[in-house]
């Protein structure tokens, strides 16, 4: 059966318009030319498909059963040309992503780097920014997603958690703690602790608390960036306590890195995109990209604090 796209169209556009003039100006072609397609369709199909009159067209009752199909048809070959088209435009755009210092420095470089085997015509443009300004940076419109730890965020932009982190302790090879397999927080709290800005520590602050009130967090040096933490910690000047994926600068920094206990604490981490501006379709297809290569992470089934009382 040699059956054309171009005469489906042609009949359904004859069948929804009701008459032949107003569907050739919809598919802009001449109305002989279209009643010529009609025919040569009637001709595969082996059967009439409309009643005409002088004035108008009706389906005949074949026609009536076989403009479901038809219509059908042109819409699923139309929604195949269409993701075609976007994943040619997603293999050739622009990406731009915001992400929090730690997860810029880590995290994010693998994945865009593992996007981009798939996809190497895509540009991408890492905005390495503070935690608080990821979701900012979505909302604005300056960053087509985000990757950051949770937090509160705009009504314009969705927070999707895609994993939990664990925190660990960070210190010296030569550090007391270092001899320990698994350290808890309390021995932890016995020594100078370095932080990341204030609002690090009190989320920290609060996820002891929630463990035990006996726990408690008084920081000796608060720093901005996770790098001068590692380079006060390997001069001696203390601990610190940093989301799993900082294992790499640590070793980078000749430290090591423990497992925490009493409490177990996680940071998760999400994903950030706008919640009604259009994304572009290398913006969605690094989505659908992310949430795959985190589908099979499983949530933590240890205890963790409450997300409404998250900063």
């Amino acid at each position: 059966m040699n059956l054309t796209l171009k005469q489906l169209r042609a009949f359904v556009a004859v069948a929804d318009a009701g008459n032949f003039t107003a569907a050739a100006q919809q598919l802009h072609v001449t109305a002989s030319a279209l009643s010529l397609m009609i025919k040569e369709l009637e001709s595969v199909v082996g059967t009439r498909l409309f009643e005409r009159t002088t004035r108008q067209v009706h389906l005949s009752p074949a026609g009536r059963d076989f403009l479901p199909s038809a219509h059908r048809l042109v819409d699923d070959l139309a929604r195949a040309v269409e993701g075609i088209r976007d994943y040619q435009l997603s293999a050739r755009g622009t990406l731009r992503i915001a992400s929090s210092p730690m997860y810029a420095g880590t995290l994010v470089p693998r994945l865009v780097a593992a996007y981009r085997q798939q996809f190497p015509g895509v540009k991408v443009y890492l905005i390495d920014v503070v935690t608080d300004q990821v979701s900012a940076k979505v909302a604005s419109g300056d960053a087509d997603v985000g990757i950051a730890p949770e937090r509160s965020v705009p009504r314009e932009v969705i927070q999707k958690q895609l994993f939990r982190d664990p925190l660990q302790l960070v210190c010296r090879p030569d550090h007391p703690l270092a001899a320990m397999d698994v350290v808890p927080w309390s021995e932890v709290l016995r020594h100078p602790f370095i932080s990341l800005p204030v609002d690090y520590a009190a989320n920290m602050r609060a996820d002891l608390a929630y463990h035990s009130e006996a726990l408690t967090l008084e920081p000796a040096t608060y720093v901005n960036f996770i790098t001068t933490a590692l380079a006060l910690v390997q001069a001696g000047e203390g601990v610190t306590v940093q989301p799993s994926a900082a294992e790499p600068l640590a070793a980078a920094y000749g430290l090591q890195v423990k497992n925490l206990k009493d409490p177990v604490i996680q940071r998760r981490i999400c994903l950030l995109r706008p919640r009604e501006r259009e994304s572009s379709p290398s913006a969605e297809g690094f989505c659908a990209f992310v949430e795959a290569r985190f589908a099979d992470t499983s949530p933590s089934s240890r205890p963790s604090r409450p997300a409404s009382t998250r900063r």
